[in-house]
């Protein structure tokens, strides 16, 4: 039983070390103040900005946020970079939503780097899309959750996360961003087998007690 509880303990370990997010600061929490957020590189170009706020009708839970846009020439963004793995496959999540202007937007986007900050590929998605919230003007958006991945290419070193609003009529808000590994299918069968071991061992445990 003791080699059991081993395996499921390193295949735990395993899903965790997965399921780690791999950038700093991605809940935007820190400062607790209006300073650009901790581990992050901040941007805006013309008549854009790119702010750290927590105000209580936008908020998603009470934290703070960053949120770029424009009145209409210019834009504003967030990135950070990470190191990663040439053929190693990555989910980046993030909340997102815009308030009631000019049918504003945003994207959320993965730069895949060599070790020489040389872009060697992207992945991108737009966020907030007007397509599924309708081409109405002044109408809200509201906070949802968007999930782009891809598999890094060949030669790369690192990626850098950004998140931007550029180009736009208003604001889009961020929060909550997350990249995580994802777990290639044997990973994915280890874990699903030490759970089922698990709760196996923890099954007859309690009927011993019983």
């Amino acid at each position: 039983m003791k080699r059991v509880t081993l395996f499921v303990a390193v295949v735990c370990l395993t899903a965790s070390l997965a399921n780690a997010n791999l950038l700093i600061n991605g809940d935007f929490n820190d400062p607790a103040t209006g300073d650009p957020p901790t581990g992050w590189s901040v941007w805006a170009w013309g008549d854009g900005w790119a702010n750290h706020e927590n105000n209580a009708p936008v908020t998603y839970d009470g934290s703070y946020y960053f949120v770029a846009g424009a009145p209409n020439n210019g834009g504003g963004g967030i990135n950070q970079i990470v190191a990663a793995t040439a053929g190693t496959e990555y989910q980046l999540t993030v909340l997102s939503g815009a308030d009631a202007w000019w049918q504003p937007h945003g994207a959320m986007t993965m730069f895949f780097l060599d070790s020489s900050d040389v872009q060697v590929g992207l992945a991108t998605r737009q966020t907030v899309d007007p397509a599924v919230y309708g081409w109405t003007y002044d109408q809200p958006h509201p906070w949802e959750s968007y999930t782009l991945t891809a598999i890094a290419p060949a030669n790369t070193a690192k990626i850098k996360v950004e998140f931007d609003a550029n180009w736009n009529t208003g604001s889009t808000w961020f929060e909550n961003a997350d990249l995580t590994v994802v777990p290639e299918p044997g990973t994915a069968a280890l874990v699903a087998l030490g759970s089922a071991l698990l709760i196996g061992y923890r099954s007859r445990r309690n009927k011993a007690r019983a």
